[in-house]
């Protein structure tokens, strides 16, 4: 399974991150970060340079060569459906989801990066139900 590269909708997260991160950090300069599906890690390279600190950014995958391209980068990471494995609660928690529908017609190793489920936003509908037992409350 490859790892996935960056693509536009990266590019925007990462964008996106870069404007919110250094206002949230003057109300909070301790932030714990968590990206569900950090791929290539370029959001996690994103906020560390942006300065949370690598001991406060947290990640998963699904893909077990993202998981080990993450840690070899120095960042804390988990082979992970969703939040399976993941403990304890963050001020951030972002994802890129797969959200297209499923299409029997693609290959196998790519649907874990891009369907979303039958109809496309069962994935994205599951993180949503799981991810306020990990954000912090304030």
């Amino acid at each position: 399974m490859e790892i996935y590269q960056p693509s536009e909708d990266s590019y925007l997260m990462s964008k996106i991150l870069k404007e919110k991160i250094p206002k949230i950090k003057k109300l909070n300069s301790k932030l714990k970060f968590l990206e569900i599906g950090a791929g290539s890690g370029i959001n996690l390279e994103t906020v560390f340079n942006l300065g949370i600190k690598k001991e406060n950014i947290f990640s998963c995958d699904i893909n077990k060569d993202s998981v080990n391209y993450c840690k070899k980068l120095g960042f804390n990471c988990v082979h992970s459906d969703l939040f399976q494995n993941i403990k304890g609660s963050y001020d951030i928690i972002i994802f890129n989801p797969p959200y297209l529908p499923y299409d029997k017609n693609e290959p196998k190793d790519s649907r874990t990066s891009t369907t979303g489920g039958k109809r496309g936003n069962e994935i994205i509908i599951k993180f949503l139900k799981q991810a306020k037992f990990h954000l912090k409350k304030d």
